[in-house]
């Protein structure tokens, strides 16, 4: 297949390109400089250069190949409407093929037993624009449109966890909210690249949850950056949190299990993070740099 990527140079975008270069296919991966470029190159893509707001770029690599991996994202109060103006210039330039978009788990409902793809809670807050951008793309005529919901993502170093580390460092100490028995589901990058591309392959639609099958408690989560960044771990209220980190604390204070069943249904396990033995595990490996020096 001939994929386009937004978010080619990123942190799943990166991975996603090399399993699906691995896996013989031909990546195009979008790159707003110089440094993006390269970072796409040696991903194994062929770099385009441009932006979510080039949408004539958009559309013309969204019409040239089989499909379309949507996982760029903009940063600002701006994000819904540049989403929007993307995503549609991208689908109404496509006759055919697949387009798989990414979303998250706020779509899902909070929830400490794991949750599937049709459990979904109503659109509040701010990511509520979730909601239209994932209806954008499954009602999408004449594309094989779906969407891909990964919970925290981790490995090599990166993702949403790595920012806690940093901020467990910065502060001398990491922090869970409350008790930390609220449960978060989490992936490795590399098993949530593999799911993308068994989506792509397979032509299906609709939702999918990439998560691993047993949620983490986030005490034993802030154990683990605690041993990361070398601090102690500690509990905080809800509104010592919400003042530091603002609507993340309300996140960091829910549950947020997965059901990832429709996808393992595709043949999707999830082999890294089963090796590394989770989050935790991965936290904890000097290999996955996370570690302190």
């Amino acid at each position: 297949m001939d994929i386009f990527i937004t978010g080619a140079s990123g942190f799943i975008g990166s991975a996603l390109t090399r399993v699906l270069v691995t896996r013989g296919h031909r990546v195009r991966g979008l790159a707003r400089d110089d440094a993006a470029e390269a970072k796409v190159r040696a991903a194994g893509g062929q770099p385009v250069r441009g932006s979510l707001t080039d949408l004539t770029v958009l559309a013309r690599e969204a019409d040239a190949g089989d499909g379309v991996v949507h996982t760029a994202a903009s940063n600002g109060d701006d994000r819904p409407a540049i989403d929007a103006a993307a995503v549609t210039s991208m689908l109404a330039s496509m006759a055919g093929g697949a387009f798989v978009t990414t979303t998250g788990a706020p779509r899902a409902r909070s929830s400490r037993v794991p949750v599937t793809e049709d459990d979904t809670a109503d659109a509040v807050g701010p990511l509520a624009w979730l909601a239209e951008a994932e209806s954008r793309v499954l009602g999408a005529q004449g594309v094989h449109g779906a969407v891909v919901r990964p919970p925290m993502v981790y490995g090599d170093g990166a993702g949403p966890v790595a920012g806690l580390v940093q901020r467990a460092r910065a502060d001398g100490v990491a922090r869970y909210v409350g008790t930390g028995e609220n449960r978060w589901s989490t992936v490795h990058v590399s098993d949530l690249a593999l799911a993308y591309a068994l989506v792509l392959e397979s032509g299906a639609t609709g939702v999918f949850h990439a998560a691993e099958a047993t949620p983490v408690p986030m005490a034993d989560l802030f154990s683990a950056i605690g041993d990361a960044a070398g601090v102690p771990v500690r509990s905080w209220s809800l509104a010592e949190a919400l003042e530091t980190y603002g609507f993340l604390a309300g996140f960091l204070a829910a549950d947020a299990a997965l059901d990832a069943s429709r996808l393992r249904g595709l043949g999707w396990s999830p082999r890294f993070g089963e090796t590394l033995t989770g989050i935790c595990g991965a936290l904890r490996n000097p290999a996955q740099r996370y570690t302190a020096a």
